[in-house]
């Protein structure tokens, strides 16, 4: 089965548009305090460029709180990416940098079961603070040195709302799920900057490992962001 599981992936990534593909990792650990109450962490790996450079490694911590019917959970993320080479709009060149930027969310999601499928809701409020930085900038020749460039900190409020649906296989160790996603930018009058389509399943190898695989098509609404298509793959050990 697991070999079957990998085929799959191997096969998605291939047949995505190389122009476009990138993988998302992540690597997670839960743990329940009563019937209730649930806390965990959280590491994230992250690609861009056609697969060839780093674009985000995350750290991140969370609780929860569990009702047969709703979730409440907030959490707080480290993260450090990777800006890819651009030219300013005075033809200087800047090469790739890497920049820190905290991030705090908290989220209400609500459940209905109908059958063997469940439904939810999720709203999420997300703020990012983005650290600010000294790079390196060069004359359009990109040799000749320049004046560093101030890279200013900045702060997003963004409201992530979410719609999914998975179906329980009679049996079956896989949980296959659907979800769509809006990324509506609070400081911009709601504007929605970006959809998030994606679909997969979930796998239980035992009581405490599952694992999964996803496919993800981002949507860019913003004028200058293109659609990335995502791999992703994610383990999770849950205590």
């Amino acid at each position: 089965m697991r070999t079957k599981l990998l085929t799959i992936l191997i096969f998605i990534a291939v047949a995505l548009p190389a122009a476009t593909q990138e993988l998302w990792t992540s690597a997670s650990f839960k743990t329940s305090f009563g019937s209730h109450w649930g806390a965990g962490a959280e590491v994230e790996y992250r690609t861009h460029n056609k697969l060839s450079s780093s674009e985000r490694v995350t750290f991140g911590v969370n609780g929860e709180y569990k009702h047969q019917y709703f979730k409440i959970d907030a959490g707080y993320k480290y993260m450090i990416g990777q800006t890819l080479e651009e030219t300013t709009r005075k033809g200087n060149f800047i090469p790739p940098y890497w920049i820190g930027r905290h991030r705090a969310y908290a989220s209400v999601t609500g459940k209905l079961k109908l059958g063997r499928f469940g439904l939810s809701l999720r709203e999420r409020y997300q703020f990012t603070h983005r650290l600010g930085k000294w790079v390196p900038k060069y004359a359009s020749d990109q040799t000749t040195a320049k004046d560093d460039e101030w890279i200013a900190p900045k702060d997003k409020h963004m409201l992530r709302s979410r719609i999914e649906c998975d179906y329980n296989i009679r049996k079956s160790k896989f949980t296959p799920f659907a979800s769509v996603e809006l990324y509506d930018n609070l400081s911009e009058a709601f504007a929605v900057e970006k959809i998030r389509y994606t679909i997969g399943s979930e796998y239980k190898i035992s009581r405490h490992n599952r694992v999964e695989l996803f496919y993800r098509f981002i949507q860019g609404v913003e004028d200058g962001t293109g659609n990335v298509n995502v791999i992703g793959v994610g383990y999770t050990f849950k205590l």
